[in-house]
Order: structure tokens, then C-alpha cells, then sequence
């Protein structure tokens, strides 16, 4: 029994005490708890009759950035013991779930009894709301080490790569390209991949995630990571237009699942390197 403490303390709690890398073990359980996680919420929505679709998605995408921000409150020391460790992954995510959920269980109430027209309007409102309110906090503690010119070479070359291949999409016969969620998706995991690289190559920074990392180190040149992210969301993108799907619900919460890995993670990367975290 001891030893299975031993290997639950030195694989999971102390990752989440000491906010240090992934481990292989720890990293493949999430992925499991992920996995269950979307299929549960899936049956959950469709239980409510709540149509998950391309509006649907993007207006998810600020409580996604919201838990960025917080992510990076984190990281800063702005949130204190222990409210901090709701706050760092894995555990975020179940928060920012909540939060979430929540204004959306909320704002299709409000649309139910008649107090407002678009439910989805307004949830995505409170998501920008939310994630404005954060950014505000690091701007007011991050003046010293505030970095805006980051933003520019983390994001242009991102938005120029993203834009190159919406042009191309009609030449690869895969126009599906263009919409608007598969470019971020798209966009997602360029932004990942290049802040990943600017950080550890340029700032100083140490990648926690192992499959990276790898990659990082036997590369020869962590340039690498970008081409490879944006083959792999291609590919994905193109699995899931190749499938047959009888529910879009079911579609489009892959998708949104596919825009959280990416886009949570790109979003913190640039937003440590801004704020100077």
C-alpha cells in the first residue's frame, strides 16, 4: 500500500504541488480522463438539446483563453495558497469546466424564460468578460517585465502561416480549410508550437510537456516543432472530414476538444513571455 502512495505522490500530487513537468504517467492518465471527459459532456449537452456547432465552438474559445489567463495568474503568484492549486493543470481544467458550464446552463435559462433571444450571444460575452477581467489583473502587476513586442513576433508569423494556408486549401482540394474553426484549430497549434520555441530557444524558458521536449532536444533545432504541429492538425482536420458522422454534435466536440490542446497552451506560452512571467 505504501508503495502505491509512494508512486500516486511522486507521479501526480507532486506534479501538482510543485507545478513541474509531465510525466509519462500522469500525462497518459489526463489524456484518459480527457477522452471520458468530452463524452460525457457530449451526452450531457445533448441531454439538454444543446446544439454544439461551429458558433457554438468559437463562442467557447474565450473561457479557453480565460483559463490561459488564469493559468498565468498562477504562474505569476498573484493567486495565493491554496486557491492557487485550482489553478494549475490538471485541476484547471475541471474549474474552468465549471465556470464555463455554468454561464452556459445560466444564459440558456435566461433564453428559456423569455429574458433574453440568443443564449449564445451572451455566453459569449461573459467568456470575454471574464477573460478581459484577467487580463487586466497582469497588466496592473506586470508593468516592470510587460513585453508587447512579443505579441508581434509570437502572433504575425502565426496569422501570415494560418492566412498562406487558407489561400492553398482549394489547391490541396481540402476547401473545409477555410472555416472558420479549422483555421483556428489551425492557428492554434502554430501559436503553440512557435511560442514554444521562442521561449525555450529565445527567452530561456523550460517546455514541461515530455513529447516536446523530446523533440526539443533531439531535433537540433526546435524550429522543427512548428512544420510538425501544423502536418499533425492537418491531419487531424482531414480525419475528422473523412468521417461519416450521424450527430454534428459529436464533430464539433472534437473539434472544440482538438482548439482547447492547442490553443490553451499557445495562449499561456504567449502570454508568460508578455507579461514577463
Amino acid at each position: 500500500m505504501n508503495g502505491f502512495t509512494d508512486f500516486i505522490n511522486r507521479n501526480y500530487i507532486e506534479g501538482i504541488l510543485n507545478d513541474t513537468s509531465y510525466n509519462h504517467f500522469d500525462l497518459v492518465t489526463y489524456i484518459i480522463i480527457l477522452l471520458i471527459g468530452v463524452y460525457a459532456v457530449l451526452k450531457i449537452l445533448n441531454h439538454l438539446n444543446i446544439i454544439v456547432d461551429e458558433e457554438f465552438v468559437l463562442a467557447t474559445i474565450p473561457y479557453i483563453f480565460m483559463g490561459s489567463v488564469f493559468r498565468v495568474l498562477e504562474d505569476a503568484d498573484l493567486i495565493i495558497s491554496p486557491i492557487k492549486y485550482f489553478f494549475i493543470t490538471p485541476i484547471i481544467f475541471f474549474v474552468i469546466f465549471v465556470i464555463c458550464f455554468g454561464v452556459l446552463l445560466f444564459t440558456r435559462h435566461l433564453e428559456n424564460t423569455g429574458k433574453i433571444n440568443n443564449y449564445i450571444r451572451y455566453y459569449l460575452f461573459f467568456g470575454i468578460v471574464l477573460s478581459v477581467a484577467g487580463i487586466i489583473i497582469l497588466i496592473f502587476n506586470s508593468v516592470q517585465d510587460f513585453k508587447p513586442m512579443i505579441l508581434i513576433y509570437g502572433l504575425v508569423p502565426v496569422i501570415a502561416l494560418t492566412g498562406i494556408i487558407q489561400k492553398i486549401s482549394p489547391a490541396l482540394n481540402m476547401f473545409y480549410l477555410r472555416s472558420r474553426v479549422y483555421s483556428f484549430a489551425i492557428f492554434s497549434y502554430l501559436l503553440d508550437s512557435s511560442t514554444t520555441y521562442i521561449g525555450v530557444y529565445l527567452l530561456g524558458y523550460t517546455n514541461k510537456h515530455p513529447l516536446s521536449s523530446f523533440l526539443l532536444s533531439n531535433s537540433g533545432s526546435g524550429i522543427i516543432m512548428i512544420p510538425l504541429s501544423l502536418i499533425f492538425v492537418i491531419i487531424i482536420i482531414f480525419m475528422l472530414e473523412k468521417e461519416t458522422w450521424k450527430d454534428n454534435n459529436e464533430k464539433f466536440m472534437l473539434i472544440l476538444t482538438l482548439i482547447v490542446l492547442g490553443f490553451s497552451m499557445g495562449a499561456r506560452n504567449l502570454l508568460a513571455m508578455v507579461f514577463g512571467v
